[in-house]
This record gives structure tokens, sequence and C-alpha cells, in this order.
């Protein structure tokens, strides 16, 4: 496939419900070619493909009756379907794993697409949040499927300051502010503190804590905890107890911004109101949403989830294109592109790829 290294394509598989092993077929260069033309067209159209087309606009120098023969041995070893008695074959999962494994051939992105992925995505003074919802808008607009990223875990980025405000009796809200711009309220209950004791927690906090990431703050509480200090002034044994508890909460569930559903709904792949009520679903359930995408983390470059692969998300239907990004190489949050099984992987792997590299740069800087 060429190209950078972070266009390299892992395919999930765990469906293995095919009428004959597709993985332990060897397919020709004429079944490859034939595949590739099939899956290019349904990619184009969204329906059956029959053999005359692919001898009229693919390849000519064959006639419809070969190219037959061709799609019932591709059937047979369940990389195409024929939904209807009369209609063309359509490429099933499997179909697509051979495609997306053996055949296909990603583009290179155009320019045009990376000149406008980097204006959008110069960081300036903006929130690293709302840079991430920006990337999560592109990936939309220009996939022009649904889009999906997990944001970072805040306790990867440098500490700037913490807050404390008292909402009411026994209730604190706690404002933590990272140097990439990156807020996180959280309510932790307890004993009832005056607002003076709650801002001498935070002046302490802040002042002596704020070169750490929130990760080694979160450390230096634990240790300070024990330490004599701690034993005998009050009011930093309050601080570092306050403070622990409102760290150890910004380890709760990652932010995930989700764009272009209404995209997906539109798609003639959905005129079916079942698989349409699906797709509602599943990109409702984002916790699970959350597990698929984390374990694109577990692997290096772009990977392809396929139907079944997405936990039985309603989406037997679809696929997702997905990539982990990190700051200094250790990944923090991923992306995806979601969409009908029949998307144009060669221009949305090479899409999500890049955006991922481009994301890695800009939190290489915070």
């Amino acid at each position: 496939m060429g190209g950078p290294s972070f266009y390299k394509v892992i395919v999930s598989r765990q469906s293995h419900r095919v009428l004959r092993s597709a993985a332990m077929t060897e397919l020709s260069d004429r079944n490859k070619k034939i595949l590739n033309a099939i899956i290019r067209e349904y990619v184009e159209t969204g329906e059956p493909v029959g053999s005359r087309i692919i001898s009229r606009k693919y390849m000519t120098e064959l006639s419809p009756a070969t190219i037959r023969n061709v799609m019932a041995d591709l059937e047979e070893m369940g990389m195409l379907q024929q939904p209807h008695v009369s209609a063309g074959r359509i490429p099933t999962p499997e179909g697509f794993r051979r495609y997306l494994n053996d055949i296909m051939e990603v583009k290179s992105l155009a320019k045009s697409v990376k000149n406008l992925i980097a204006r959008q995505m110069t960081r300036g003074a903006a929130d690293i949040r709302e840079t991430l919802r920006r990337a999560s808008v592109l990936l939309s607009q220009i996939s022009q499927n649904a889009s999906i990223i997990i944001l970072p875990r805040m306790d990867a980025f440098h500490f700037k300051r913490i807050d404390f405000v008292r909402l009411d009796m026994g209730r604190i809200m706690v404002i933590v502010v990272s140097k990439a711009g990156m807020v996180y309220n959280h309510v932790v209950k307890g004993e009832d503190i005056a607002q003076n004791k709650l801002d001498q927690f935070a002046n302490y906090l802040n002042e002596t804590y704020h070169d750490l990431t929130i990760h080694e703050m979160r450390d230096a509480l634990m240790r300070e905890m024990k330490s004599e200090k701690a034993v005998f002034d009050s009011i930093v044994s309050q601080a570092l107890d306050l403070g622990i508890t409102a760290l150890n909460a910004v380890e709760d569930v990652p932010d995930v911004v989700i764009q272009g559903k209404e995209t997906v709904f539109n798609k003639p792949d959905l005129a079916d109101l079942d698989k349409l009520k699906d797709i509602v679903n599943a990109f409702e359930d984002k916790g699970r949403i959350v597990r698929i995408l984390n374990r694109v983390l577990e692997v290096p470059g772009v990977s392809v989830l396929l139907g079944e692969d997405m936990e039985h998300l309603g989406m037997d239907n679809f696929s997702m294109v997905a990539s982990g990004y990190s700051r200094r190489n250790v990944p923090v949050g991923s992306l995806g592109v979601i969409g009908p099984i029949r998307m144009d992987y060669s221009r949305v792997i090479p899409l999500v790829g890049y955006m991922a590299h481009i994301l890695s740069e800009l939190l290489e800087e915070m």
C-alpha cells in the first residue's frame, strides 16, 4: 500500500461463518481484479452488481459469462452474496476483508484535504477539547460519514490549577484545569467546609504542584499524605485529602464526541426502519463504543472493524475505520469514522491516519 507508517491497516476478523474458508483460499489475479471491480461498483452505487456491468465498465477483455463463473466461485468462498435470485451480487464482510487485506490500494490524501485540516487544526488559544471537536467535525464532513473521538484522559496533561467551590452543605465542586486548556468539573461529597478554607486548600495545591502532570500530582499527593507535615498540619492534611479525592475522579469514563449521525441516518443503506433503529441505539451506547475504540489502541496504525467485529452493536451492515492518537508516544485517545460497510476505504483510511497523526503532533506540544 505504501505511504507513511500511520497508514498501516489492521483488519479485524471475528466472523468465520463462510461457506468455505476464504482465509485459506488463494485467489488468482483475475479473481482479485473481478472482486476489486465488484467492490468499486458497489461502493459507488450501493446496488447489486451484475456481470455485464463489470465486463462493460471494468474488464472489457472478459465476457459476461466468464465473469459470472468467477462470481459464482467467489460466492462459494463466502466473498459475495446474491440478495435476490434475479439480482447481481454484493460483497460480504468476508469479501471486504479480503479486499482490504490483499487488493485495495490506499490513495494518497489530497493536498487540498491536508491543507484544509492544517488550517482548521491550528490550535492557537483554543481549548484542546474544542480542537478535538473540530477534528471530529472535519472527519465527518470530509468522509461523509459519522465520526467519533474519545477525548484524551486528563491525567496525561500538566496541571495548571485547581479550585474548590462550596455548593451547599457537604457538596463541593472541584474544577481542575490543565495547561492544555482542558477543564474538568466534578462534585465531591463529604464534610461541610467553609469557602475560605477551600480557597486555602486550593492555594496550597496550586503553589506546590504547578509543574507536574496531573498523574504525577496525584502520586505526589499520596506520598505527602504519609509525611510528618500532613500529620501535624491540619490545612495540609485536608488539602491533600480533598485533592486526592478530586484527582481520582479524573479517571472516570472518557468524554466521547460524535459528529455527523444525521449523515449516516440519511444513507440509502438505512431505508429499512429496523436498521435505522439499530444504528440509533448503537450511537446511544457510548460505553460500548468506548470499549470498541479502546481496542484500536492495542495495535499501531489504522484498524478496520466490519459488521460483527463491533460487538454486535447493531451495525452488521456497517464498519468503523479507527486509529489511536498519542502524546509523547503514549496512547491517550482514539478516533474513528463509522459508516455503511460499502465505505470508500481507500479514501477514509488515509484520512483517519492523517488526522490521528496531526492530533498526536498537536498534543506533543502540550
